[in-house]
């Protein structure tokens, strides 16, 4: 772990021995997810605390969570709980065991789905990575996750505060309804004369805002990438220009030579409308597919071919594997040795000794042939006396 890293487990350890729920709001690429493991796992050694904990996290990052967790953590024992409906009552037998699981990951929307089953159970950690998916305290997700029944809960975000204050206020009434109680208060004391500060209303007041980092401080930490950019790598972009195809340049100039296009382009002109020309030259640069589907007709599809053959030659040689007895390779040479140039089968023979081998095992004694088939008699299919023709 980085230094940085290490404070931020610090603060979580710190925050759980005060017996208060925190946001560690560390921007994104900081290690939100390494510090919070880290807490399971210092939980787990020090503390004895092995669960269970609950993380919900949006439906992309479940199978990211489980990988974090079994490498940096292979002890706690991991469920990630996704599925159909018959899946995940079968994940949830044997919930009131106490050494069932340890962690258990799982979606917003799955959570929801399955209150009345997480509900029932004591968690110790609730943790909801992206915890902006609760920033409204009138969704029914917000108002559902609520009820679950923890001893401790932690948000991960790197954008605590979108639009406005009341935002970061049902994030912490969400970790702290004791404390941070009324609405209307946070409102009169905080919202409201933040909002006329950003609309240009009234002026900067740093009282206020003394005031109110001072409430939230204990409870959020946040650290940019430009405060511990000492502590991390170099970063280094590389710009590779990549050339249009045909195809991409002929429908990039061809979509921008629309009268709807230029309409949209002209001083003036819609916002939405822009940026609706700037997406559809996007789609053209990525894939032109993407802009305008179509057919793709594979050069591997051919029609089957059908290959026909005399009985004679086919037959008794598809008998010999059954057990029966071969005609003689003079009858297969024109199969065997016809395509590679030898006009006869004394040339097949004297070509080289891996074909001479070869038409040898095909060959069959005269005397086996003269019991099986007459000069004058070729075994061919007889109609069925009993199906009328």
């Amino acid at each position: 772990m980085r230094e940085y890293q290490r404070i931020g487990l610090n603060w979580l350890v710190s925050i759980q021995t005060r017996r208060l729920n925190g946001i560690l709001a560390d921007e994104m690429g900081l290690g939100k997810t390494l510090q919070t493991i880290s807490l399971l796992s210092y939980l787990a050694c020090y503390k004895g605390v092995w669960g269970p904990h609950l993380v919900i996290v949006p439906t992309s990052c479940i199978v990211n969570w489980e990988m974090e967790l079994k490498r940096f953590c292979p002890a706690l024992k991991v469920l990630c709980y996704y599925g159909t409906a018959k899946r995940r009552k079968e994940l949830r037998v044997g919930w009131t065991k106490s050494n069932w699981y340890h962690v258990v990951v799982t979606s917003y929307q799955l959570a929801v789905q399955d209150a009345f089953a997480f509900k029932r159970k004591k968690w110790y950690y609730l943790i909801l990575d992206e915890a902006q998916n609760i920033k409204n305290f009138q969704s029914q997700r917000w108002q559902t996750l609520v009820n679950f029944n923890t001893q401790r809960r932690l948000l991960l975000t790197g954008t605590p505060l979108q639009n406005n204050l009341m935002e970061l206020w049902s994030l912490l009434h969400f970790l702290m309804p004791h404390i941070f109680r009324s609405r209307k208060e946070f409102s009169y004391w905080f919202s409201n004369p933040m909002n006329s500060i950003v609309e240009g209303n009234a002026a900067r007041n740093d009282d206020l805002i003394g005031r109110l980092h001072g409430i939230i401080r204990p409870f959020v930490l946040r650290r940019l990438k430009k405060d511990v950019e000492t502590q991390m790598p170099g970063k280094y972009e590389h710009i590779v220009k990549c050339q249009m195809s045909r195809r991409q340049m002929f429908l990039y100039e061809e979509f921008m030579a629309r009268s709807s296009t230029r309409m949209a382009l002209q001083k003036g002109g819609n916002y939405m409308g822009m940026m609706n020309v700037l997406m559809q030259l996007r789609k053209v640069c990525n894939h032109p597919d993407l802009f305008e589907p179509r057919t793709v007709i594979t050069p591997f599809f051919m029609e089957p071919l059908n290959f026909a053959t005399a009985a004679c030659v086919v037959g008794p040689v598809g008998a010999a594997e059954s057990g029966g007895e071969l005609l003689s390779s003079r009858l297969v040479h024109p199969l065997w040795s016809g395509p590679c140039g030898l006009p006869s089968f004394d040339a097949a023979i004297s070509h080289d000794d891996v074909r001479a081998e070869q038409l040898a095992r095909l060959e069959t004694p005269p005397e086996s042939i003269s019991r099986r088939v007459a000069i004058d008699d070729i075994i061919e299919p007889r109609p069925d006396k009993s199906t009328p023709p």
